[in-house]
């Protein structure tokens, strides 16, 4: 199986757009050490795209001269100073807010007071995704933050967003134009790579699939293995994913769903149908497409060209990122996946992967590059704080840390209940068995007889997290935005303050993978 995992690497390539956290596989800026340099790209990346755009931006423009390239919590008075064009490439993270390694310039910049900036000409591309509500929020705060101390727009901000076909290509196509008009290289790279384009995807079979949490107060929690359907090429194995990066998947309603949507409007799931000038089967359409839970006005029954236009006005469903669970070494690419729904309505891509998806069924799977959240450049100690799916991107570091006979790590982990929910829980106990995990704490929220979360860890162990803190260790957070990775970050800040967990962000000692 270890050489049939090769079947990625041509196409892992295609997604080095995606990098999302720093570590062994981290971009480097293009030149971070001028000091008088007139122009400055600046990123806010929580996933890494940001930075390998900005990178990009930063090589067009090196045909004019010296280019500075700063993760936006790097740029201060004095480097605004010096630069008098600046284009700022910025996504977007949870409700509107800064990817982590801009959170100190928006305190200062966006929610605060600081100096006029009235010399400073400057540019935004917007990096959201149209799925959710606060699309390229920050990108604009960004934007109006700058104009409100005098800087100069020469352009209105771009919106470029990762879930949606052909717009990637025309905005970046506009992006570089902007690029050019101050004198940059007018020719645009090879940009195949940034385009979201489902045949991008490969084919990826499921092989095992476990609930881990039998019993629990709380939704499955499954643990999934896959394999690549066909061989591309003999190449090494560990160039094709490693601890921390993301698979993408592009999910599909289940067959049962399909038939009860088709039912409602009277339609013949079995129907052939012309689509773009394909013939296809309407339960195949019906599968890749947002079915609306509400009704809506159907097709002219019988009129196949009546339903194939009103299908085709269905949008597709947008791919889904869940954190790999295992190495390349461990032979399959794992997931693990929270089976959930919201107000009722069962959560299409969790209930398709955990229940309805068969054994040997395929999936579109193609794999992300997060370097953002890969494992330090340093053989250092890591504190790996997570909860629930959340272990999956801890369980990968883990094992990276284990074959690297890396003994220093601390797991923090929260659940709900210590009869049901103590997951991998044999796994655990042989990395302490072993030496690869001298300090754990584990938490239950649902715990009679001392009820915990995984913050409350953080403050019962001030003492020694400072103490690794100041042995040089890393902080690793990976589960759910809101409650958890909110919660951990609010305590931290009590514990450390601003300044110290900034400083650590802006070293690649604070990373999260958090959703």
């Amino acid at each position: 199986m270890l050489l049939v995992l090769a079947v990625l690497l041509g196409y892992a390539a295609l997604c080095l757009w995606q990098f999302r956290r720093g570590g062994s596989g981290r971009l480097q800026p293009v030149d971070s050490s001028v000091s008088a340099a007139s122009m400055l790209v600046a990123y806010a990346s929580q996933s890494g795209v940001a930075l390998a755009l900005a990178q990009r931006s930063a090589k067009a423009l090196q045909a004019i001269g010296p280019v500075r390239v700063l993760p936006l919590n790097r740029v201060d008075d004095a480097v605004l100073a010096g630069t008098e064009h600046a284009f700022f490439v910025a996504s977007t993270y949870g409700e509107g807010e800064p990817p982590d390694n801009g959170n100190r310039f928006a305190r200062r910049y966006l929610n605060g007071s600081s100096a006029q900036i009235s010399h400073l000409k400057f540019s935004v591309l917007a990096l959201g995704d149209s799925a959710y509500q606060h699309f390229c929020a920050f990108g604009h705060k960004l934007h109006e933050g700058l104009s409100s101390h005098g800087a100069a727009p020469v352009f209105a901000p771009l919106e470029l967003d990762g879930n949606a076909e052909g717009n990637v290509d025309a905005v970046l196509q506009r992006w570089y134009q902007q690029l050019a008009h101050f004198g940059a290289e007018s020719s645009l790279p090879d940009l195949t790579e940034l385009s979201f384009q489902r045949d991008h995807y490969q084919s990826w079979h499921l092989d095992y699939r476990k609930v881990v949490n039998v019993g629990s107060v709380g939704e499955p929690l499954v643990h999934l293995k896959f394999s690549p359907a066909q061989v591309l090429g003999d190449v090494a194995l560990d160039t094709l994913w490693q601890a921390g990066d993301i698979a993408e998947v592009l999910p599909r309603n289940s067959v049962i769903r399909c038939a009860e949507f088709a039912a409602k409007y009277k339609l013949d799931f079995e129907a052939s149908l012309s689509i773009d000038g394909k013939a296809c089967r309407l339960i195949d359409e019906l599968q890749r497409r947002a079915l609306p839970v509400s009704d809506i006005a159907g097709p002219v029954v019988g009129d196949l060209d009546s339903v194939s236009a009103w299908v085709t006005s269905l949008p597709l469903l947008a791919k889904r990122e869940y954190s790999i669970a295992s190495v390349p070494e461990d032979g399959s690419l794992d997931l693990l996946v929270r089976v959930q729904g919201r107000d009722g309505i069962p959560g299409v891509a969790s209930h398709w992967l955990g229940r309805h998806l068969a054994i040997d069924d395929s999936v579109a799977l193609r794999v992300r590059r997060n370097p953002l959240f890969h494992a330090p450049e340093s053989n250092i100690p890591v504190i790996f704080i997570g909860n629930g799916s959340g272990f999956a991107g801890i369980r990968a570091h883990l094992r990276a840390r284990q074959l690297s006979n890396r003994k220093d790590n601390w797991l923090m982990f929260g659940e709900r209940s210590p009869r049901a929910d103590r997951v991998f829980s044999d796994e655990i106990a042989e990395w302490q068995d072993h030496g690869y995990l001298p300090h754990i704490d584990l938490t239950f929220s649902r715990c009679r007889e001392q009820p915990a979360y995984v913050q409350d860890a953080i403050l019962a162990n001030v003492a020694d997290l400072k103490a690794w803190l100041s042995a040089g260790a890393a902080i690793y957070v990976c589960g759910s935005r809101e409650g958890m990775a909110a919660g951990v970050d609010r305590q931290l800040r009590r514990v450390l303050g601003d300044e110290q967990l900034d400083d650590l962000a802006d070293a690649g000692l604070y990373c999260r993978d958090v959703y």
